[in-house]
Protein backbone atom coordinates (compact mmCIF):
# COMPACT_ATOMS: atom_id res chain seq x y z
CA UNK A 1 0.00 0.00 0.00
CA UNK A 2 2.68 2.24 0.39
CA UNK A 3 6.09 3.02 -1.28
CA UNK A 4 7.59 5.59 0.76
CA UNK A 5 10.05 3.19 3.03
CA UNK A 6 13.17 4.75 1.68
CA UNK A 7 12.04 8.35 2.83
CA UNK A 8 10.83 6.27 6.39
CA UNK A 9 14.51 4.67 6.88
CA UNK A 10 16.25 8.16 6.12
CA UNK A 11 14.23 9.59 9.26
CA UNK A 12 15.03 6.83 11.37
CA UNK A 13 18.79 6.76 10.61
CA UNK A 14 19.09 10.24 10.89
CA UNK A 15 17.13 11.31 13.93
CA UNK A 16 20.28 10.95 16.97
CA UNK A 17 21.41 13.72 14.74
CA UNK A 18 18.78 16.09 14.01
CA UNK A 19 16.99 18.53 16.56
CA UNK A 20 14.00 16.99 17.62
CA UNK A 21 12.06 20.39 15.86
CA UNK A 22 13.17 19.17 12.48
CA UNK A 23 12.73 15.30 13.39
CA UNK A 24 8.75 16.49 14.21
CA UNK A 25 8.55 18.71 11.06
CA UNK A 26 9.95 15.68 9.19
CA UNK A 27 7.46 13.14 10.46
CA UNK A 28 4.15 15.84 10.00
CA UNK A 29 5.52 15.69 6.25
CA UNK A 30 5.80 12.10 5.47
CA UNK A 31 2.53 12.09 7.39
CA UNK A 32 1.31 14.38 4.64
CA UNK A 33 2.69 12.73 1.38
CA UNK A 34 1.09 9.03 2.41
CA UNK A 35 -2.09 10.45 2.23
CA UNK A 36 -1.67 11.71 -1.22
CA UNK A 37 -0.04 9.08 -2.49
CA UNK A 38 -2.44 6.47 -1.14
CA UNK A 39 -5.08 8.18 -3.25
CA UNK A 40 -2.94 8.17 -6.23
CA UNK A 41 -2.31 4.55 -6.28
CA UNK A 42 -6.07 3.71 -5.43
CA UNK A 43 -7.04 5.73 -8.61
CA UNK A 44 -4.53 3.64 -10.59
CA UNK A 45 -5.64 0.07 -9.36
CA UNK A 46 -7.52 -2.21 -11.50
CA UNK A 47 -11.91 -2.64 -11.66
CA UNK A 48 -14.05 -3.08 -9.31
CA UNK A 49 -17.70 -4.63 -9.10
CA UNK A 50 -19.87 -1.51 -9.95
CA UNK A 51 -22.07 -0.15 -7.63
CA UNK A 52 -25.88 -0.41 -7.84
CA UNK A 53 -27.75 3.07 -7.41
CA UNK A 54 -28.97 2.19 -4.38
CA UNK A 55 -25.55 1.21 -2.97
CA UNK A 56 -23.94 4.50 -4.59
CA UNK A 57 -26.60 6.43 -2.58
CA UNK A 58 -25.79 4.57 1.04
CA UNK A 59 -21.94 5.41 0.41
CA UNK A 60 -22.83 8.89 -0.23
CA UNK A 61 -24.32 8.98 2.67
CA UNK A 62 -21.94 6.97 4.80
CA UNK A 63 -19.20 9.29 3.54
CA UNK A 64 -21.44 12.53 4.82
CA UNK A 65 -21.89 11.06 7.87
CA UNK A 66 -18.63 10.32 8.27
CA UNK A 67 -17.08 13.36 8.09
CA UNK A 68 -19.37 15.05 9.81
CA UNK A 69 -17.84 12.53 12.86
CA UNK A 70 -14.69 13.22 12.17
CA UNK A 71 -15.46 16.95 12.12
CA UNK A 72 -16.88 16.38 15.44
CA UNK A 73 -13.84 14.88 16.47
CA UNK A 74 -16.14 11.72 16.85
CA UNK A 75 -13.13 9.13 15.99
CA UNK A 76 -14.05 6.51 18.63
CA UNK A 77 -13.57 2.37 17.48
CA UNK A 78 -16.76 0.80 19.39
CA UNK A 79 -19.15 3.40 18.39
CA UNK A 80 -21.46 2.62 15.76
CA UNK A 81 -21.88 6.75 14.40
CA UNK A 82 -17.74 7.02 14.67
CA UNK A 83 -16.07 8.66 11.53
CA UNK A 84 -13.92 4.89 11.86
CA UNK A 85 -16.73 2.62 11.61
CA UNK A 86 -18.88 5.01 8.98
CA UNK A 87 -16.17 4.68 6.67
CA UNK A 88 -15.04 0.86 7.34
CA UNK A 89 -19.03 0.96 6.20
CA UNK A 90 -18.21 2.48 3.24
CA UNK A 91 -15.25 0.18 2.54
CA UNK A 92 -17.52 -3.11 2.85
CA UNK A 93 -19.41 -1.89 -0.25
CA UNK A 94 -16.57 -0.45 -2.02
CA UNK A 95 -13.27 -1.39 -1.15
CA UNK A 96 -11.66 0.50 -3.56
CA UNK A 97 -13.52 3.74 -2.43
CA UNK A 98 -10.89 6.68 -2.41
CA UNK A 99 -12.90 8.99 -0.09
CA UNK A 100 -13.10 6.26 2.60
CA UNK A 101 -9.54 5.20 2.71
CA UNK A 102 -8.57 8.30 2.83
CA UNK A 103 -10.73 9.28 5.37
CA UNK A 104 -9.14 6.31 7.37
CA UNK A 105 -6.09 7.61 6.13
CA UNK A 106 -6.96 10.95 8.15
CA UNK A 107 -7.96 9.32 11.51
CA UNK A 108 -4.84 8.09 11.64
CA UNK A 109 -2.97 11.25 10.77
CA UNK A 110 -4.95 13.05 13.42
CA UNK A 111 -3.76 10.47 16.10
CA UNK A 112 0.31 10.46 15.33
CA UNK A 113 -0.18 14.64 14.91
CA UNK A 114 -1.77 14.55 18.70
CA UNK A 115 0.74 11.97 20.18
CA UNK A 116 3.45 14.22 18.89
CA UNK A 117 1.79 17.31 20.64
CA UNK A 118 1.93 15.07 23.43
CA UNK A 119 5.74 13.98 23.30
CA UNK A 120 6.41 17.93 22.82
CA UNK A 121 4.65 18.73 26.11
CA UNK A 122 6.64 15.61 27.72
CA UNK A 123 3.24 14.03 28.10
CA UNK A 124 4.64 10.91 26.78
CA UNK A 125 2.29 8.26 28.61
CA UNK A 126 -0.27 9.83 26.82
CA UNK A 127 1.36 10.27 23.39
CA UNK A 128 1.95 6.89 23.29
CA UNK A 129 -1.91 6.22 24.01
CA UNK A 130 -2.38 8.29 21.22
CA UNK A 131 -0.01 6.91 18.70
CA UNK A 132 -1.63 2.98 19.65
CA UNK A 133 -4.84 4.19 18.63
CA UNK A 134 -3.70 4.85 15.25
CA UNK A 135 -1.36 1.91 15.60
CA UNK A 136 -4.68 -0.17 15.77
CA UNK A 137 -6.06 1.53 12.74
CA UNK A 138 -3.07 0.31 10.98
CA UNK A 139 -0.27 -1.13 12.18
CA UNK A 140 1.89 -0.75 9.17
CA UNK A 141 1.55 3.02 8.35
CA UNK A 142 4.67 3.90 7.51
CA UNK A 143 4.95 7.08 10.16
CA UNK A 144 4.02 4.62 13.20
CA UNK A 145 7.84 3.86 13.54
CA UNK A 146 9.31 7.64 13.17
CA UNK A 147 6.74 8.95 15.59
CA UNK A 148 6.93 6.25 17.98
CA UNK A 149 11.19 6.98 17.73
CA UNK A 150 10.06 10.50 18.72
CA UNK A 151 8.50 9.69 21.84
CA UNK A 152 11.15 7.39 22.38
CA UNK A 153 13.54 10.41 22.47
CA UNK A 154 11.53 12.70 24.30
CA UNK A 155 11.24 10.25 27.15
CA UNK A 156 14.90 9.85 27.44
CA UNK A 157 15.77 13.01 27.36
CA UNK A 158 16.68 15.12 30.18
CA UNK A 159 15.26 18.47 30.89
CA UNK A 160 15.56 21.26 33.71
CA UNK A 161 13.95 24.40 33.97
CA UNK A 162 14.56 27.67 35.64
CA UNK A 163 11.98 30.38 36.74
CA UNK A 164 13.44 33.81 35.54
CA UNK A 165 10.68 35.66 36.68
CA UNK A 166 11.03 38.22 39.06
CA UNK A 167 14.60 38.00 39.07
CA UNK A 168 16.70 40.68 38.15
CA UNK A 169 18.51 41.59 34.99
CA UNK A 170 22.00 40.46 36.47
CA UNK A 171 20.69 36.98 37.88
CA UNK A 172 19.01 36.66 34.95
CA UNK A 173 22.30 36.92 33.10
CA UNK A 174 24.00 34.48 35.53
CA UNK A 175 21.28 31.70 35.66
CA UNK A 176 21.19 32.05 32.15
CA UNK A 177 25.09 31.49 32.27
CA UNK A 178 24.67 28.87 34.81
CA UNK A 179 22.85 26.65 32.28
CA UNK A 180 24.75 27.03 29.46
CA UNK A 181 28.01 25.59 30.96
CA UNK A 182 28.70 22.52 29.65
CA UNK A 183 25.94 22.14 27.44
CA UNK A 184 26.13 19.96 24.39
CA UNK A 185 25.70 20.04 20.80
CA UNK A 186 22.37 17.39 21.86
CA UNK A 187 20.83 20.30 23.71
CA UNK A 188 18.52 23.02 22.86
CA UNK A 189 16.35 25.51 24.69
CA UNK A 190 12.73 26.20 25.16
CA UNK A 191 12.01 30.73 25.87
CA UNK A 192 8.90 31.01 27.63
CA UNK A 193 7.88 34.72 28.42
CA UNK A 194 5.00 37.26 28.23
CA UNK A 195 5.62 38.42 24.97
CA UNK A 196 8.15 38.39 22.20
CA UNK A 197 10.10 41.20 22.60
CA UNK A 198 10.57 39.31 26.26
CA UNK A 199 11.64 36.05 24.47
CA UNK A 200 13.93 37.59 21.43
CA UNK A 201 15.68 39.46 24.77
CA UNK A 202 16.46 36.04 26.78
CA UNK A 203 17.62 34.60 23.15
CA UNK A 204 19.90 37.12 23.03
CA UNK A 205 21.46 36.95 26.83
CA UNK A 206 21.22 33.21 25.64
CA UNK A 207 23.62 33.81 22.60
CA UNK A 208 25.75 35.72 24.37
CA UNK A 209 26.10 33.44 27.31
CA UNK A 210 27.51 30.86 24.44
CA UNK A 211 29.83 33.33 23.61
CA UNK A 212 31.06 33.45 26.34
CA UNK A 213 31.54 29.88 27.01
CA UNK A 214 33.55 29.96 23.88
CA UNK A 215 30.59 28.00 22.39
CA UNK A 216 31.04 29.06 18.84
CA UNK A 217 27.49 28.03 17.62
CA UNK A 218 24.18 29.64 17.52
CA UNK A 219 21.85 28.07 20.45
CA UNK A 220 18.84 25.67 19.55
CA UNK A 221 16.09 27.05 20.80
CA UNK A 222 12.54 27.99 20.51
CA UNK A 223 10.39 30.76 21.82
CA UNK A 224 6.69 30.01 23.07
CA UNK A 225 4.07 33.37 24.60
CA UNK A 226 3.51 31.36 28.09
CA UNK A 227 3.92 32.74 31.97
CA UNK A 228 5.83 32.56 34.20
CA UNK A 229 8.83 33.53 32.61
CA UNK A 230 11.63 30.53 32.04
CA UNK A 231 13.84 28.67 30.65
CA UNK A 232 14.13 25.12 29.67
CA UNK A 233 17.28 22.92 28.43
CA UNK A 234 16.26 19.57 27.05
CA UNK A 235 19.49 17.53 26.32
CA UNK A 236 19.58 13.92 24.63
CA UNK A 237 22.77 12.49 25.86
CA UNK A 238 24.16 9.05 23.92
CA UNK A 239 24.09 6.56 27.07
CA UNK A 240 20.39 7.24 27.90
Amino acid sequence: MYSNRPLINQILWRQAARPLKQIFVAIMALVSAIGCETIEQQSASGQVRALSDAEKREVQTLIYDAEDAFANNHLGFTHDGSALTLYRQVLRLDPENAQAQRGVEKIIEHYIALALKAANRFDTATARTLLDRGRQIDPTHPSIAPAEQFIQTIDTSHREVVILRGLTDAKVRATINALVQGVQKTCRFRIFAANDARTRHLYQLLRASFLRNDLNRRPRASSNISTPERLERICQYENA
